[in-house]
């Protein structure tokens, strides 16, 4: 179901209405990202500590609220906490559904997964992208 794009190649809007883009880094120049690291961990520490997991979603569609449609945003490390023991490309492929936006990919795309934080950390994971509805635009600019 996932697809992985080289950026010269990058269909127009219409065909990308419905699936959440994933850019590396590179796509910097192109977009001016929002960060949404702040907010998020502002209104974390807000929750009790053992309700985090549970509100994480609905906190994160708080944040991409304030945001306008079409926005690309970097900075989602927060949301990678072991602690909360959540599916985030879920999280954020739920989130697109309610609003247009894009995310740059804090980690990298090696054969067919995106990977976040390094081996052997409590905070790696792995996400095979054939099992989500997503488009990673790779290449480009700044590479």
């Amino acid at each position: 179901m996932g697809t992985i794009i080289e950026i010269s190649r990058l269909p127009d809007d219409a065909a990308m209405a419905s699936r959440l883009l994933i850019y590396m880094k590179a796509i910097q120049k192109m977009h001016e990202p929002r960060s949404v690291s702040k907010p998020l961990a502002e209104a974390l520490l807000a929750c009790k500590p053992n309700r985090r997991s549970m509100k994480l979603e609905q906190i994160f569609n708080n944040v991409l609220d304030t945001l306008p449609d079409g926005v690309v945003i970097k900075d989602i490390d927060v949301l990678f906490n072991p602690d909360y023991k959540v599916d985030v490309l879920k999280i954020l492929m739920a989130s697109r559904k309610r609003k247009r936006y894009s995310v740059i990919w804090p980690g990298r795309c090696e054969d067919g997964k995106l990977i976040y934080g390094e081996e052997g950390f409590p905070d790696y994971k792995t996400y095979n992208i054939e099992n989500y509805d997503i488009t990673c635009v790779i290449g480009g600019y700044g590479k």
